[in-house]
């Protein structure tokens, strides 16, 4: 691919910057920091053409909401990345990437994204466009890490998935995404044959690394791991994530499920400020991610047991290296044109290889 040019949706934000820089480490492409402050991405361009060489960098304004901004802002472009919590300006943005002939990948959590995009699909496949969705960690790594640890076995039989969070929002928008999820919060687990709903009862106990030491962790919904359940015909799987603090699990939480049980969308800039401050304010002092999968199965006649845990001490660096690691396979051609989700898209052995490389800490531990 020639024309490696990525523009970056709300590239001047905590995950943008992040994803900006490691990008021109790591690729040989040029980008465009976009959002609705031009004044912010003419700002940060001018300084990362001063940190890497070549003036590889350009800026333009870009409102997620307007269809001709984002057309003019996509001229010229090979990919949009959106690193915005912009979920429901998503099906806007997908029409202004097709009109435009770009390609396209988000890092957006909810599972709303994925049903807005489904619509485009056919017409995604028809233009010959690749459009990865529900990239970065996550989601993003839980059907990377049930895939990985697939060869370890002849019989696959469950797959556990948890995942631990501590870290800052620079702003309360970051946090904006977070507050429509909780309060639809519908968390599903596979057990015996079928997927169920799951409650707080299902919650797990898992062993973490230090500085998380052991934690509860509470089950989750995440589209991308049913395909691979069936990939693998899996006896058992889920997603499971632990908590914040005590203040937001059992003071915010709850008055988020309350009020937007009254009316959906009731109080959202007042509950994503209130979540932010909960999560600045409470949490340890420490930051990072840990992120794990616990797998079962039968290898050669004897039941073993894989446990995989990545590590590392920024979250939306975390959520950013995967990202590059994806985009390095993306500009190889590797990827058919369509709708994916990233972690059934990526060749799992490699993605795993470069995140390593970019610093991601991983170990693997087998045992019988």
């Amino acid at each position: 691919m020639n024309n490696k040019k990525i523009l970056i949706l709300g590239g001047y934000g905590a995950v943008g910057r992040r994803l900006a820089r490691l990008i021109l480490n790591e690729l040989d492409a040029n980008i465009v920091i976009a959002g609705r402050r031009e004044d912010k991405a003419e700002e940060f361009a001018v300084m990362l053409n001063k940190e890497f060489p070549g003036k590889r960098v350009n800026y333009c304004f870009a409102d997620a909401s307007d269809l001709s901004s984002l057309n003019n802002a996509f001229a010229a472009v090979q990919l949009v990345l959106v690193s915005t919590t912009t979920p429901e300006y998503i099906n806007i943005i997908a029409q202004a990437a097709l009109e435009s002939g770009c390609d396209y990948m988000d890092i957006l959590v909810s599972d709303s994204v994925v049903d807005q995009l489904n619509e485009f699909a056919s017409t995604i496949s028809q233009r010959k466009r690749t459009f990865i969705t529900q990239a970065g960690f996550h989601p993003g790594l839980a059907a990377v890490f049930i895939r990985y640890c697939n060869k370890y076995f002849d019989v696959y039989e469950k797959a556990i998935v948890g995942m631990a969070m501590n870290a800052r929002f620079e702003n309360a928008d970051q946090a904006k995404e977070i507050i429509p999820m909780i309060s639809e919060f519908n968390p599903e687990i596979y057990q015996s044959g079928s997927w169920r709903k799951a409650t707080y009862k299902d919650m797990i106990e898992v062993e973490m690394n230090q500085p998380f030491g052991k934690r509860k962790l509470f089950p989750m919904s995440m589209p991308e791991i049913k395909q691979t359940q069936e990939m693998f015909n899996l006896i058992e799987t889920g997603v499971y994530v632990s908590g914040f603090n005590w203040f937001v699990d059992y003071i915010i939480f709850p008055v988020i499920f309350l009020t937007q049980k009254i009316k959906k969308g009731f109080c959202i800039g007042i509950l994503t400020k209130l979540f932010a401050f909960g999560v600045n304010t409470f949490s340890g002092k420490y930051e990072g991610v840990e992120f794990l999968i616990e797998a079962e199965g039968i290898k050669e006649g004897q039941r073993l047991k894989m446990r995989v845990i990545a590590d590392y001490n920024d979250a939306y660096m975390f959520t950013a290296i995967p990202v590059v690691a994806c985009l390095k396979q993306y500009f190889d051609g590797q990827f058919s044109p369509g709708l994916s989700m990233m972690g059934h898209i990526v060749d799992e052995k490699r993605l795993m290889l470069n995140m390593e490389e970019m610093g991601i800490n991983i170990s693997y531990e087998t045992r019988i």
